[in-house]
């Protein structure tokens, strides 16, 4: 019980102090910025990292133009345009299915279990 009517004291303490801050009445901020002054610092250095589709596309398996020829040619891959459909109805290699990225994961019912699927972009 002492816990708890401490902990509620240093609530209401610090709700209080936060309650009393004011920021510079000089003119008012722009609509969506920050209020507090921030300055840089040298010292952090900030890198974003590769997003989850960078990551899987550095795992993705390469092949050459001659090796997708020739499994089209013997019907064991399909071409998947991964392109919106506006890019895909302006100019597409022959035979392929139009299946844009953002739709790719949940249309993969749709793509054939015994073929090998070659996906491209431009």
């Amino acid at each position: 019980m002492r816990h708890l009517l401490a902990a509620l004291a240093v609530l209401a303490v610090t709700g209080a102090a936060c309650a009393q801050y004011k920021t510079p009445a000089s003119k008012p901020p722009a609509p969506g910025a920050s209020t507090v002054p921030v300055t840089p610092n040298p010292n952090v250095q900030i890198t974003p990292g590769p997003t989850p589709i960078e990551q899987s596309m550095e795992s993705a398996r390469r092949i050459s133009r001659a090796d997708a020829m020739k499994m089209i040619a013997a019907k064991k891959a399909i071409y998947i345009d991964v392109r919106g459909k506006d890019q895909y109805d302006i100019e597409h290699i022959k035979g392929a299915i139009s299946i844009p990225l953002a739709e790719f994961q949940v249309r993969m019912q749709e793509m054939p279990k015994d073929k090998f699927l070659i996906t491209y972009c431009a």
